[in-house]
Formats: structure tokens, C-alpha cells, sequence
């Protein structure tokens, strides 16, 4: 069984706590679309969400908030820590109800169809990543390619629970400081950053394959990014094949939709004009 797990911020470290319950909502219908029915969703958070769908795990913890700083930019220390001790949470539940692999996904991304289906033709892999993805704005309805996914955005890897090692001393009840006392350096390294899973396993003999199809879809703008990352400049329209594998919108059929998705947003433009001036002026 494929497991996805998520986690919810901190209400205090949000811009709008109803607004993050919001992108979560769609997240869960991505999820929730898999074409094999071998899979199982866990959210972690400190408060329970008004609506979760049928079928989808919550665990509550009551871990403080990561930082004293109200809003969605807390820092990266805080980050790694609020998010790591989550997952870690999330993993236990998912492996104790029979997972044999999980994806742990950020709670506004979107994830293929596909991925319960690829994880049951396989189901002893070491697990995947995320080599080719999607930039995804939703007010554009636009869309732009993402090489090295996995190494942008923390919804990126499928990985065999066992790799995570036993944890044997840790539960779902388990403090925030049970947490970080037991691993140590490796909860932020293995579970709060996305950054190191796929070269620390190739290292370690386990190495993971990467998906041969576009696999997750990373929203960008709500927000309530930890990053500020955008769309990065050109677009492309959302389009039916690419709504259908990933669960939200396509691009309405009229000259000024596309016309949006397609021409850069004004952050794009305004760093652009910024180093043709700083150019012109070493020039």
C-alpha cells in the first residue's frame, strides 16, 4: 500500500488558517483520484480540519507553535522542525496500519493518478522520485515544466517504509522532544528537507528510480508558501490531459485565458527589467 502523508502548519503560523484547510481540501481530491485503489491518506496537524473527505486519516498532535513570529514565514529552522516531527508522526500511523511505501506531500500540492498503480506493479522497489513535474499557478490557470523536481518542492519522493529504519522507540503519541532526542541531525535532514532523501539512499545501496512520467504538480502563489517561489516567468495552458491526471482545472477555452496563462506574471517582468537595467548600467 501506498501511503501519502501530509502536514498541516501551526494555526499561528499561518496567513489564513482557513485558507490553508482550503488548499488542503484540493490536495486531498488530488489524492483521492488514484486510478488503483492500494493507498491511504494521513494528515498531521494540530487542529482538525473542518471537513476531511471519507477515507482519510487524521492525527492530531499538540506540539507549540514552531515560532513566536505569527504568519506563514517562520524561518527555515522552524520549518524543518514542524514538519519533520509531523511527518515522522504520519509515518508511524501509516506503517502501522500496513504501508509499504509513502509519499510524504506538501498540503497545497497536486500528485498523478498513477502513482498507487506504480507503486502496486512494484510493490518491493525501493521507492521512486519525482525527476519531472509541473510549476503550477491556479489564478493563471497556467502550468510550466519542472526538471529535478524533487530537489524544488517536498512532494517528490516515494520511498519503502523500512528505509526509514525501525523508530522503534518512537509512537504516534510521541513529544516533539522524543522526536528530535531519537533522531537526532536526521529529523531535519531525512523528514523536514526534501533535499537529501534521494542521494542519502543511493548512498546508502537503496537507490531510488525516477518516475518515467510528470508526477506531481507544485502550486504556487497561495500564500502560504514557506518559499517564494512563482511561476517563473512563461506559462502554458492547463491542458484536459493534464487537469484529468492531476485533479484541477483546465484552462478555459477563450483567447483571454490563454493569453493569461501564457504571459509571464508581473514579478516575472519586473526581475526581468531589473537586470536589463543593471546590464545596461555595467555596460
Amino acid at each position: 500500500m501506498l501511503a501519502f502523508v501530509t502536514s498541516l502548519r501551526h494555526p499561528q503560523n499561518s496567513g489564513d488558517y482557513g485558507r490553508v484547510e482550503r488548499l488542503l481540501d484540493d490536495t486531498l481530491k488530488s489524492l483521492l483520484r488514484q486510478d488503483h485503489d492500494d493507498f491511504g491518506i494521513w494528515v498531521v496537524g494540530n487542529r482538525r480540519p473542518a471537513h476531511l473527505p471519507d477515507g482519510v486519516h487524521y492525527v492530531e498532535v499538540g506540539f507549540p507553535p514552531p515560532s513566536a513570529k505569527a504568519g506563514p514565514r517562520t524561518g527555515r529552522a522552524a520549518v524543518l522542525l514542524d514538519k519533520g516531527t509531523k511527518l515522522v508522526i504520519g509515518l508511524l500511523a501509516a506503517r502501522r496500519a500496513g504501508a509499504s511505501h509513502v509519499m510524504f506531500v506538501d498540503a497545497d500540492d497536486f500528485v498523478s493518478r498513477r502513482l498507487s498503480g506504480l507503486v502496486a506493479g512494484d510493490p518491493r522497489a525501493n521507492g521512486w522520485f519525482v525527476e519531472r513535474g509541473w510549476r503550477y499557478n491556479a489564478e493563471r490557470a497556467a502550468v510550466r515544466p519542472q526538471r529535478r523536481f524533487h530537489t524544488r518542492c517536498g512532494t517528490a519522493h516515494i520511498v519503502r517504509t523500512d528505509l526509514f529504519g525501525e523508530l522503534t522507540d518512537l509512537h504516534e503519541e510521541s513529544t516533539q522532544a522524543q522526536l528530535q532526542d531519537t533522531l537526532g541531525d536526521r529529523l531535519e535532514r531525512v523528514f523536514g528537507s526534501h533535499l537529501h532523501i534521494a542521494d542519502d539512499l543511493a548512498r546508502a545501496g537503496t537507490p531510488l528510480r525516477p518516475i518515467p512520467f510528470p508526477a506531481a504538480l507544485y502550486r504556487l502563489g497561495t500564500g502560504e508558501n514557506h518559499s517564494w517561489n512563482g511561476m517563473g516567468g512563461f506559462g502554458r495552458p492547463v491542458t484536459q490531459a493534464i487537469a484529468e491526471e492531476f485533479g484541477v482545472q483546465p484552462t478555459p477555452r477563450n483567447v483571454g485565458a490563454v493569453v493569461r496563462a501564457v504571459s509571464p506574471g508581473g514579478a516575472a517582468v519586473r526581475h526581468r527589467v531589473q537586470r536589463l537595467r543593471a546590464l545596461a548600467e555595467r555596460a
